[in-house]
């Protein structure tokens, strides 16, 4: 048995390694979502309470006793200059945050913000930040998403004309909107 592992030991942890490597590609390609159970969740998550809808991607949240102002990965809202899209994507926001979320941090931002993706914590396990693209009162943030479930659901959103896609403007790429003003 030794003599036929001496000879077979670098193969197998050459193997080993390819497998971790292509696991590791597979889940950067296409996210931890593609696993049966999303473990990177369930080891970042944090319950929190709703304080605050700031606007169609943002909230205020309180979680551990500490406030946390949150921006939501991968979607760019309308702003509120932007009528009458930044006020219906706000109370869109309003209407399908529970009192209690699940907040699952994906960095800091360059104004001190948690980006994070936040989902209700009663009843559906619903991604806010998803919904909003769903319901086309978002859009992909395409600088700062590689995730193809937002694109997904944004393609649909554009071929049902729903919310921001329902009329042309600067209010369906917010991140232009901005740079103009």
């Amino acid at each position: 048995m030794r003599r036929w592992w001496r000879g077979r030991r670098s193969a197998v942890s050459s193997l080993l390694i390819a497998l971790a490597v292509t696991g590791a590609w597979v889940i950067e390609r296409w996210g931890p979502g593609l696993l049966p159970i999303d473990w990177s969740f369930a080891a970042s998550s944090r319950l929190c309470t709703l304080d605050q809808v700031l606007d169609g991607d943002s909230l205020r949240l309180h979680c551990g006793g500490k406030p946390v102002e949150v921006r939501l990965y991968c979607i760019d809202a309308p702003e509120k200059g932007q009528p009458p899209w930044g006020n219906r994507s706000r109370a869109h926001l309003k209407r399908i945050a529970a009192a209690q979320v699940e907040m699952r941090a994906v960095e800091t931002d360059r104004f001190g913000r948690t980006v994070a993706e936040v989902y209700n914590a009663i009843g559906e396990r619903l991604s806010l930040n998803l919904e909003q693209v769903k319901q086309g009162q978002a859009a992909v943030y395409p600088r700062y998403c590689e995730e193809s479930r937002f694109f997904r659901a944004e393609r649909k959103a554009r071929a049902a004309a729903v919310g921001i896609w329902g009329t042309q403007g600067t209010h369906q790429t917010p991140w232009t909107f901005r740079h103009r003003h």
